[in-house]
This record gives C-alpha cells, sequence and structure tokens, in this order.
C-alpha cells in the first residue's frame, strides 16, 4: 500500500524519478522513467490513437461511400424505368398526334378551308432554343436511352399539339358557320364492308394493260351489297347504257357530284332527295367491268378529286 505521504513523482532534470513508500515495511521503491522515454512513450500513445481515429473515420467513410453508391444505384434503376416509360408514352403520343394530323387534314375538305402547309407543321424554331440546355449525358446512367433528345421530341411534341388545336379551333368555327355545306360534303364510304382494291391515280386498264387515270376508288364487294349516300343531295340521273354499267348520280350542290358505278339495282329515282347514309342501289358486275365491285367518284365543278380525302379514316378495310 502506498502512503498518503509518499511523493508521487519528482523531476530530477534528467528525468521522472518515482518513489513507492511501504508503511508496513519502512521500505522503499524507486522507479526512474528518462526524459526520452516517456516522451517516446506519449508519441507513441498519440500515434495509436490517431491511428484508430483515422482507422475508425476511414471504416465510417468507407460505409458511408457503400450506402451512397447503392443509393445513387437504386436512383438510376427508377430513372431509367422512368425514361423508358416516358419513351413508350411519348410514341403513343406521336402516333395519335399524326392520325390526328390525317383527321385535320379531311375536316379542312369539309369546311373548305386550306390545309396547314407543310412548313408551318414542320414548326421550324430557328436559331438555339434554348441557351441553357443542359448536358444530361454526364448525369445518366448506362442507358440507350438518351434524356436530351427525349427533351427535345417533348417540346416539339408540345408544339404540334399546340398547332393542333388552333387548328381544330379554326376548323369549328367555321364549320359551325355552314353546317348546311357540311351535310352536303361527302364524309363517308359508300359501302360498309369490302376492300379497297383500286384507287384514285395513274394504273393499268384492267382489260388493255395500258397505263390510264382512274377517276375514283374500287370496292371490292359482292354483288348485292348495300350502296350509301355519301352526303345529303338529290338524284340527279341513273342510267346503264355506258362502261360504267347502271350508275347514280348524286348532286349536292357546292359543285359537288358523286357518282356509285356497276351497280346491279336502283333504290331511288332521279329527283329523289337523299341523305347521308340512305341506301341508295345495290353493287353490282354491270358494264365494262371485271368482276362484282363499286366504283365510287367524288366531282368538284366536274373535276375528278380523290375521294380519300373525303373520309374521315383512310382504312383499307371497311
Amino acid at each position: 500500500m502506498i502512503s498518503k505521504k509518499s511523493k508521487i513523482g519528482v523531476n530530477t532534470g534528467a528525468g521522472f524519478r518515482f518513489f513507492l513508500i511501504n508503511d508496513k515495511t519502512n521500505r522503499v521503491n524507486e522507479l526512474f522513467f528518462s526524459q526520452s522515454w516517456v516522451y517516446g512513450l506519449s508519441l507513441t500513445g498519440l500515434l495509436v490513437i490517431m491511428g484508430l481515429g483515422a482507422f475508425l473515420f476511414s471504416s465510417l467513410s468507407s460505409t458511408q461511400y457503400d450506402l451512397k453508391v447503392q443509393s445513387m444505384k437504386n436512383h438510376n434503376k427508377e430513372l431509367v424505368r422512368i425514361m423508358e416509360d416516358m419513351k413508350i408514352r411519348l410514341d403513343d403520343a406521336e402516333g395519335q398526334l399524326t392520325e390526328l394530323v390525317a383527321q385535320d387534314d379531311a375536316l379542312r375538305v369539309y369546311a373548305d378551308l386550306p390545309s396547314v402547309d407543310d412548313d408551318v407543321r414542320a414548326l421550324g424554331t430557328g436559331g438555339a432554343v434554348n441557351d441553357f440546355t443542359q448536358n444530361y449525358d454526364e448525369l445518366m446512367p448506362v442507358t440507350d436511352l438518351n434524356l436530351n433528345s427525349l427533351e427535345s421530341n417533348l417540346a416539339t411534341l408540345g408544339r404540334e399539339i399546340t398547332l393542333q388545336l388552333n387548328s381544330y379551333e379554326q376548323i369549328y368555327s367555321k364549320l359551325s358557320q355552314d353546317v348546311n355545306r357540311l351535310r352536303m360534303t361527302p364524309s363517308i364510304a359508300p359501302v360498309n364492308r369490302g376492300y379497297l382494291t383500286s384507287s384514285f391515280g395513274v394504273r393499268p386498264d384492267p382489260f388493255t394493260r395500258k397505263r390510264r387515270m382512274h377517276h375514283g376508288q374500287d370496292f371490292g364487294v359482292l354483288t348485292g351489297t348495300p350502296v350509301f349516300a355519301t352526303a345529303d343531295g338529290i338524284v340527279k340521273s341513273r342510267k346503264g347504257n355506258t362502261g360504267y354499267g347502271k350508275t347514280i348520280i348524286l348532286n349536292h350542290d357546292y359543285g359537288i357530284k358523286t357518282i356509285y358505278a356497276h351497280l346491279s339495282r336502283y333504290v331511288i329515282k332521279p329527283g329523289d332527295e337523299v341523305k347521308r347514309g340512305d341506301l341508295i342501289a345495290y353493287s353490282g358486275n354491270t358494264g365494262r367491268s371485271t368482276g362484282p365491285h363499286l366504283h365510287y367518284e367524288v366531282r368538284v365543278n366536274n373535276v375528278p378529286v380523290n375521294p380519300r380525302h373525303y373520309f374521315l379514316t383512310d382504312k383499307i378495310e371497311l
């Protein structure tokens, strides 16, 4: 046991000397530590503490780094999933917009409005649209998708939709003022079944094989298929002594006429008033024909025009 009267340490100048006194035996034990030994031990302890601290800090930093990297990987996977979903939605929207543009062209024919110029539809922006456009490639995970391209496509799609909305507003305003003309403008197919077998335009003549103009559309249908008026009008004539065989001509005013040829049987007579969708005849194989079908024409001021421009849809199968 160390006496309370004992000197714990004495600095002698050359080092540190410690005396341990035992009261029971009256013995004194002396311990001496040189200054260099004490300093060395202190430095060693300090280095051990610093090393341990650095090790602990490194371990914590490494763990935090691994957790952060894993978190970024998870976020990147989610980002790729969102981009893929965005790409699918963008493709769908572009497809639907293409259909709207086709319907817009048809509606403009009905509304007697000029079609939207191709240069206008191109929606040229000129110069730099955004001087602060970000280059996202460096921030993106490895993927086939391109965020800059998606951003550009979305911006273009937004402008196209705005243009289309403005076009529909113009069409609606015009049509609301011209309902009567609309009723007399062909807008449906003359048959509700069959296939479009020959379009408007130059083609080989089925009899001579020489190329010549085909002024209408041919619908492949069986004999006896119902034929309908494509717009309101009056039966101008029906005749059967030409190459068209049995034929009906409807007058729709505004310089528009429709012709239905190679019929097998009439349902209406000259002077009758008809409404769009009324049954007017049945298809056949009369006149200069290679098989049962309906020949259909639209004429404006007696000039044949492509009937396709007067359909709300452009489906080959009806």
